[in-house]
């Protein structure tokens, strides 16, 4: 999945709320022109513009990044997962895998029977197309 895929999923979330890249723009907090770069893929963004871009469109993080899922298919098992307590951790940890070219996400489990308690965990799924670390 690349900048330009992204990109295209940048912009149907947009589409789908009614917005232009004005109106999105004041909602995360940046420009009408640098969202049209994002939504070209000419440009990186951070972690947190992910999370202020998921939030503001009403999806997961890991829907910006791989698109909307169109039909309801059964949820796809990862290839390993781990357990960052830290957000920041977690953000950071995740726009590694992304960039080296994992299906990401996170999920949250209850930690004790009542749920008050939950812990988070970061997973990911080798999409053949992950960068060649063995070299």
């Amino acid at each position: 999945m690349g900048r330009k895929d992204i990109g295209r999923n940048i912009r149907d979330i947009r589409m789908k709320m009614g917005l232009t890249q004005r109106e999105f723009g004041t909602r995360i907090g940046k420009s009408e022109s640098q969202v049209g770069a994002y939504e070209n893929g000419t440009v990186n963004f951070s972690v947190d513009v992910l999370f202020k871009i998921a939030e503001a469109g009403g999806v997961k993080p890991e829907e910006v990044l791989n698109g909307i899922s169109r039909e309801k298919t059964k949820p796809k098992k990862w290839d390993t997962e781990l357990r960052i307590y830290n957000m920041e951790d977690r953000k950071q940890v995740m726009t590694i895998l992304a960039v080296n070219g994992y299906d990401v996400g996170q999920h949250k489990r209850k930690s004790t029977p009542t749920g008050k308690s939950v812990t988070y965990f970061v997973h990911a799924t080798d999409t053949g197309e992950n960068a060649d670390t063995s070299k």
